[in-house]
């Protein structure tokens, strides 16, 4: 007759529980770091820093390098005009608008402008005879890299102003070149426009400045539900330019970079 055993087994000798005190553990681990700190605040306190031979050569300090590190993030960013006209007229310096102040003092006296004046070299009386004008004279991959940076912007003035972005897109290519006029270059102006501020610090606030003059003159523009083609054939109405052939123009640089697009 067999009898059953419910008693528990034994544990071996050998057999342990492993136990880890973590709160323990973190105090040594705090109590180290800390340790390391102090010994690091120590030696540095204790250490004098000795700059290399050529700032002790040219006399520079770490003050005196962020300074010139600062001036020249200032100089970078911001464009500083800078003119010297010499004569009676004297010294003009860090005026908004210098090289174009100290030319219009070299020149005669100023002559009356109206609207037309407003865009050289399509609506100005003045201007010399151009040579006839060509779509294929433009630079196409210029002109793809200018559509291309300024799409937005025209997106956003048709937003705005109600100027079809096409239209606008167009207006500025033909009138800067694809951005390669020297006026767009050096003056940021790629609507040749010559009332007031010639010069822009950027080629965005010559585009805003361009949108309001459409606005503020040709206030019959100013249409929301018309498409580009509508909106051109408005604008030949208007004493805007006296290029009768600007509509035309416009029209084949639309047609040729797909402007309809934006």
């Amino acid at each position: 007759m067999s009898s059953s055993n419910n008693s528990p087994a034994r544990r071996r000798g050998n057999d342990r529980i492993l136990t880890i005190d973590w709160s323990l553990l973190w105090r040594r681990a705090r109590n180290r770091v800390g340790q390391l700190i102090t010994s690091l605040r120590h030696r540095v306190g204790r250490t004098e820093y000795i700059p290399p031979a050529w700032m002790q050569r040219f006399r520079l300090t770490w003050f005196r390098m962020g300074l010139m590190i600062l001036a020249a993030f200032v100089f970078t960013q911001k464009q500083v005009d800078f003119t010297v006209s010499v004569g009676k007229e004297g010294f003009a310096a860090g005026h908004p608008m210098g090289r174009h102040m100290a030319a219009k003092q070299e020149g005669s006296t100023p002559r009356a402008t109206n609207t037309m004046s407003m865009m050289p070299g399509l609506g100005s009386s003045t201007s010399s005879p151009a040579e006839a004008w060509s779509i294929d004279k433009l630079d196409e991959r210029a002109v793809r890299s200018y559509i291309s940076r300024f799409e937005r912007v025209a997106q956003g003035e048709e937003k705005k102003f109600s100027i079809p972005a096409p239209a606008k897109m167009a207006l500025a290519i033909l009138l800067s070149d694809a951005g390669q006029s020297v006026a767009a270059k050096k003056d940021n102006n790629h609507f040749s426009l010559s009332s007031g501020a010639r010069y822009f610090d950027n080629a965005w606030m010559n585009w805003r400045a361009h949108s309001e003059y459409i606005q503020r003159n040709f206030p019959q523009l100013a249409d929301e539900s018309v498409n580009y083609q509508q909106w051109l054939a408005a604008l030949a109405k208007t004493n805007y330019s006296a290029d009768r052939k600007l509509v035309s123009k416009l029209t084949d640089i639309i047609e040729r970079y797909q402007l309809e697009r934006l």
